[in-house]
């Protein structure tokens, strides 16, 4: 009876110490929603084959119907905030899934942090608009 007592107690110590042991992920500190630190305008630049860019930007706004998505207005600059793609959060980026905007565009892409204050992000992007494909990179830059 006593040796399963001191069991018990053992048993409860080590998982107690199981449980606050456990980190928060690195872009949550908090330990509120993930998507926060991808919320807000952020001015892209683009760059494409190489020697044209363009700028533009885009709003990072939450799906409020599933905590794991964020809303890009304006992606790609498709020319309209409203004109938007679905991007998923993970821990350590934004991931934007192949999808037909209403625009009939098709893109897909990712953007994750470069810096430790969120403040900067390294996209790389697929537009297929008229049938013809073109890849990009971008650095987006939190305003």
């Amino acid at each position: 009876m006593k040796k399963a007592l001191l069991f018990f107690i053992f048993l409860a110590a080590v998982t107690s110490y199981v449980f606050v042991g456990c980190e928060l992920p690195a872009n949550d500190p908090s330990g509120g929603d993930p998507r926060d630190a991808y919320v807000g305008e952020w001015q892209f630049l683009e760059s494409f084959k190489s020697t044209e860019s363009q700028s533009y930007l885009v709003t990072i706004t939450k799906d409020p119907d599933n905590s794991s998505q964020v809303i890009l207005g304006n992606f790609a600059n498709s020319g309209f905030n409203y004109i938007s793609a679905i991007g998923i959060v993970t821990s350590t980026q934004i991931v934007v899934s192949s999808q037909k905007m209403s625009n009939n565009w098709i893109v897909d892409g990712n953007g994750k942090f470069t810096d430790k204050n969120n403040t900067i992000m390294d996209w790389t992007l697929s537009v297929t608009a008229g049938g013809n494909k073109d890849l990009f990179t971008a650095t987006a830059t939190k305003q």
